[in-house]
């Protein structure tokens, strides 16, 4: 019986000692993913490049701008922009970060890359472009900024806001039909 107990005890040792080994060796490894924080940003949103999603970015950004995180959300809609799908919501990052880009919030005033993201966020006019975005590029020439001051261009952008749905452009497209007329 002392034996039996001894032979007992060994094969539980051998047994504890084997099974952990033979564990580990099944599991699949651990697959790390590339985390990019943001400074001072309390969310700490994981993003896989690989994944990268307009829609995400831009959600993102919003969550940033309301909660007065003006760098994260800046750099979010920036990297929304740059998406390669074009759904929406890269069109409306693209708008986004101009509107920031021209107003000097949380980074300096520059309204020659506000007129680049504005003309990204318009996507030529297309449906799924951004209607402000495509009115802010009527009003570029409009008011000569960043670009010489054209009437004619300005009432096609402005036609082209209308055109997919912003409501708020009667009233320019008269103003501009009406320096047209005057010969300005």
């Amino acid at each position: 019986m002392k034996t039996f107990c001894v032979v007992m005890k060994n094969i539980f040792i051998i047994v504890c000692a084997i099974i952990p080994v033979f564990c580990m060796s099944q599991k699949k490894p651990i697959q790390r993913r590339a985390v990019t924080t943001i400074k001072n940003h309390n969310a700490k949103y994981e993003l896989e490049d690989k994944n990268d999603s307009a829609h995400i970015y831009y959600m993102k950004g919003w969550d940033s701008y309301k909660a007065k995180d003006t760098e994260a959300a800046r750099y979010y809609w920036e990297r929304g922009a740059a998406c390669s799908s074009n759904i929406p919501s890269k069109y409306s990052s693209a708008f986004r970060y101009g509107l920031m880009l021209q107003n000097g919030e949380g980074i300096t005033a520059d309204k020659d890359a506000a007129f680049y993201y504005y003309n990204l966020g318009s996507a030529e006019g297309r449906k799924e472009g951004d209607v402000d975005a495509t009115k802010n590029v009527a009003a570029y020439y409009e008011n000569g900024m960043s670009v010489k001051q054209d009437f004619k261009k300005a009432l096609e952008w402005y036609l082209k806001a209308k055109a997919q749905g912003n409501k708020f452009c009667d009233a320019d497209i008269a103003r501009v039909r009406a320096k047209i007329a005057q010969g300005l």
